[in-house]
């Protein structure tokens, strides 16, 4: 008989480059458990705080009125070899991504054994994990805007997740993660589903993300840059916000008190939020409220860093990026190249 218990800690973030962002969704407040350090995340580190531990599938069993046990043909829970948390039930053709192999061993071969972690997670007591890979230098753009390319590499036991991989970048001021909209860095994440077929293809995995975290990074500048020197007048910023907050006449007054409240906390950000207010008057100071206000203070805390992760490698994030990018150059009649 299955026992579920919990003995790890929900979430446990370790994160490197003496990151001290005070104010970003990796912070304690949203974490179980942070270890920070200096230089990169020590791969012993990542192995032996976070997975120390394998999935391992188990048989499932129905116990009948008289007490007789019947194990449930065709099915099996996946379960934590050390808590016993069960992740999920799945089919016979449910073939498990251990974290060890598929986040670092198979990520190691990809880039060439070039494997420096800046940040490594646990989400979900197990359930969910990401690795992210990056250089130890930040870029500064011309418009002292420092941001840094990141390969990502997340997967999951409970299926909220397939094993991904992604060329994302970092504004480094509030670990602001951008998505699809920069031009080199908006090729599809590479998924791959936990069947019996999963198996990695190093080729693949390139040709589908690119790996070139120098050249990402130089693309982002480029992107940050151009909507930087975008000029977003007041009376431009408030239709900006009124457009992508649009309040019906016909709202009920709770919808309409809701909507009324997002309006004034992106004006507030606009005005006071030092992760925005550098920039207060362009293009990319109305994106950093915008893309800020969505990773670090729109939903429940308690589920912030597991939805953002999720929201990376779906369609969300990108379509709330895109939807933001294409407003603000409708107000502003500017072009942004993506």
């Amino acid at each position: 008989m299955i026992e579920n218990s919990e003995s790890t800690p929900k979430s446990h973030v370790l994160i490197g480059y003496g990151s001290e962002v005070k104010q970003s969704y990796w912070s304690a407040a949203y974490t179980s458990k942070v270890d920070r350090y200096e230089g990169e995340v020590p791969l012993e580190d990542v192995h032996e705080k976070l997975f120390n531990w394998e999935a391992i599938q188990r048989p499932i069993e129905v116990r009948l009125a008289d007490g007789e046990r019947i194990t449930v043909a065709g099915q099996h829970a996946i379960m934590h070899s050390q808590s016993n948390k069960v992740f999920k039930i799945a089919t016979d053709s449910y073939v498990i991504h251990q974290y060890h192999e598929w986040l670092v061993n198979n990520v190691a071969k990809i880039l060439d054994n070039d494997l420096r972690i800046g940040i490594a997670g646990m989400l979900r007591s197990g359930g969910g994990a990401f690795v992210s890979v990056e250089t130890p230098e930040n870029v500064v753009s011309r418009n002292d805007i420092p941001v840094k390319s990141q390969y990502l590499a997340a997967s999951s036991h409970d299926s909220k997740l397939a094993t991904s991989y992604k060329m994302v970048g970092t504004i480094l001021s509030c670990e602001n993660m951008l998505v699809s909209h920069l031009s080199q860095i908006k090729k599809a994440p590479w998924n791959n589903r936990h069947t019996m077929h999963s198996l990695t293809r190093v080729d693949s995995v390139r040709e589908s993300i690119g790996i070139q975290l120098a050249h990402n990074t130089e693309k982002m500048c480029d992107f940050v840059d151009t909507l930087a020197e975008i000029t977003v007048t007041e009376s431009q910023w408030l239709e900006i916000v009124e457009r992508l907050v649009p309040i019906p006449d016909e709202a009920l007054p709770r919808v309409k008190a809701r909507l009324e409240n997002k309006r004034f906390m992106f004006h507030e950000m606009w005005e006071n939020d030092p992760r925005c207010t550098p920039w207060k008057g362009s293009g990319f100071g109305a994106f950093q409220v915008l893309n800020t206000h969505e990773l670090h203070i729109a939903g429940p805390d308690s589920s912030r860093i597991d939805r953002n992760m999720r929201n990376i490698f779906s369609d969300t994030s990108q379509q709330n990026d895109e939807r933001i990018l294409t407003t603000i150059m409708s107000v502003t009649g500017s072009l942004i190249k993506n």
